[in-house]
């Protein structure tokens, strides 16, 4: 009786999700007494024992959230493995009047997102460009230590995953290219 059901194993679920698949709030309550699963905040549920992809948590913060919102900064770092932080959150870039009471997900509440620069769509979700990446995390001081994203230059440009031309065209499309020169010259 307490086992999970198999199309709720290895993801995030919802209450709601959980009851459609036959599971009683008592039996939820029993499966996290046991360990089978994790309760991550309110109404929202993960199974122990099983890894869940980044892109299954990049889905379900977007989903939680609603459209349009695109994942970026520190979670967009940790996806094109340019930082040993694990963040504790999704980050998403929302338009600024977006708001959320989810505690798994951090909001870049952006006035002018720019959603057709650097963003790319993938399997379910959009997330930044490695280039838009590195750009906004050397120029968003309120959000994320500049420090993340000199240390994701060097990385980027050293592992070849690419160049400092590029960087500064995404610069220069987000108007902010004054701000990355010095940056690429020291480097350089």
């Amino acid at each position: 009786m307490n086992r999970l059901p198999k199309p709720l194993r290895g993801k995030q679920f919802t209450y709601q999700e959980a009851c459609a698949k036959g599971l009683s709030q008592y039996a939820i309550g029993k499966l996290i007494e046991i360990g089978g699963i994790e309760r991550i905040e309110h109404g929202l549920y993960r199974s122990l024992g099983e890894d869940i992809s980044d892109d299954e948590c990049y889905r379900r913060a977007i989903s939680t959230v609603g459209e349009p919102a695109v994942v970026c900064l520190l979670s967009a770092l940790s996806h094109f493995d340019l930082t040993d932080t694990i963040p504790k959150q999704v980050w998403l870039m929302v338009p600024a009047e977006k708001r959320t009471k989810s505690s798994s997900v951090k909001l870049y509440r952006a006035r002018d997102p720019r959603w057709t620069i650097g963003v790319v769509s993938k399997d379910g979700y959009s997330i930044t460009s490695l280039e838009r990446t590195i750009v906004d995390s050397m120029t968003r001081k309120a959000l994320i230590s500049p420090r993340f994203g000199i240390d994701a230059i060097k990385l980027a440009i050293s592992t070849k995953k690419t160049t400092a031309h590029k960087i500064l065209e995404m610069s220069n499309a987000l108007g902010v290219k004054h701000r990355i020169l010095p940056y690429i010259e020291a480097l350089s």
